[in-house]
């Protein structure tokens, strides 16, 4: 009973260090996507997603502010839901296509798409948005 206390009461930490290193996750990755506009534009006009050159540098600052936002816990129900809009639009436009041409029977097809990053992306984004920040983010201070 007392490690249960005590791991209970460490519930914080892993909450914590998560919503961090998603929150780096995508900071990092939208520098690199800011960092050559143009390739990631041309991926989501290979993906089929209309007007790249718009949507693309959009994607990438909500992603850089996003990032940021769930470093911080500033901001964390609304930034994560709009990431996992994103982590959506992902699974849809780029990820699954090809799983469903490479394994066109359900089983198979559902077993890669749950191993894709941007699936448990899109469960911890859905989580933040409905639980917010925790115990240690900025959200606290404004509650």
């Amino acid at each position: 009973m007392h490690l249960v206390s005590s791991l209970r009461a460490l519930d914080w930490a892993p909450k914590l260090v998560l919503r961090v290193t998603v929150g780096f996750m995508f900071l990092s990755g939208a520098v690199g996507k800011l960092a050559d506009l143009g390739a990631f534009a041309a991926t989501f006009g290979e993906s089929g997603i209309p007007l790249p050159g718009v949507t693309a540098p959009v994607v990438a600052v909500l992603e850089l502010l996003g990032g940021l936002a769930l470093v911080l816990g500033l901001g964390t129900r609304l930034f994560a839901l709009v990431l996992a809009v994103i982590m959506l639009g992902a699974l849809v436009t780029t990820i699954a296509p090809p799983l469903l041409s490479k394994y066109p029977d359900p089983w198979h097809f559902l077993s890669n798409l749950f191993y894709a990053p941007e699936w448990l992306l899109l469960g911890l984004l859905a989580w933040w948005a409905c639980t917010g920040s925790g115990r240690y983010g900025l959200d606290q201070l404004r509650a």
